[in-house]
């Protein structure tokens, strides 16, 4: 028997994080599951070892263990020494900023085969609005173990749904031949109106 996946999609600001922990904490209260949280290392919202929303009347932190982005393969066996450690099988596995995570897709689909069900929060679009990481590949295991696609919402500040994240540099929307990650950038949801992207090839 295989778990289910549900995946959280959208740009900046809609929510993700705070959306995955909601669920993680139901799971817990409610149906009396173990959640393990996972963070890659290239999520730097909160501190070490926590996942955290920005949004301040969401479910705040949960503590997570922290991984390498290249290689979630080792937390394999953190499951295997949480299920020593409580007696039983982790039933569900909860990772934030999924796009940062190499290996996605077969990472999820190694995990649902071992009949875990997995919880994903990511952005499906870099600041380029291209696909970011594996995440939007991960809607063919919706689709082929079950589970949902939640599509998070953000709004521009012209009141429009936003689907674009907008990087700003020292508050200057940032040049598409800039890095996909780098310090010292910051976001705003933006519609296709007000989404700028300067130096884009097309």
């Amino acid at each position: 028997m295989a778990g289910k996946l549900e995946l959280m999609l959208g740009p900046m600001r809609s929510n993700k994080t705070a959306e995955l922990l909601r669920r993680a904490e139901m799971r817990r209260q409610y149906a009396g599951q173990y959640v393990l949280v996972l963070k890659p290392s290239d999520d730097t919202k909160g501190g070490p070892g926590v996942v955290e929303s920005r949004n301040p009347n969401g479910h705040g932190k949960m503590d997570a263990i922290e991984f390498r982005s290249s290689d979630p393969w080792q937390v394999l066996e953190a499951i295997k020494d949480t299920e020593q450690k409580i007696g039983k099988r982790v039933e569900c596995i909860a990772i934030d900023e999924g796009q940062f995570v190499e290996d996605l897709f077969l990472f999820i689909k190694f995990l649902l085969d071992k009949n875990h069900d997995v919880l994903v929060a990511g952005l499906d679009l870099d600041f380029r609005a291209v696909p970011f990481g594996e995440m939007l590949n991960l809607t063919w295991l919706v689709s082929a173990y079950g589970g949902s696609i939640t599509e998070c919402m953000a709004y521009c500040s012209c009141g429009t749904r936003a689907l674009y994240s907008q990087r700003l540099i020292e508050g200057q929307p940032a040049r598409y031949d800039s890095p996909v990650k780098m310090p010292g950038d910051s976001y705003e949801p933006r519609c296709a109106e007000h989404f700028i992207l300067p130096g884009r090839p097309h």
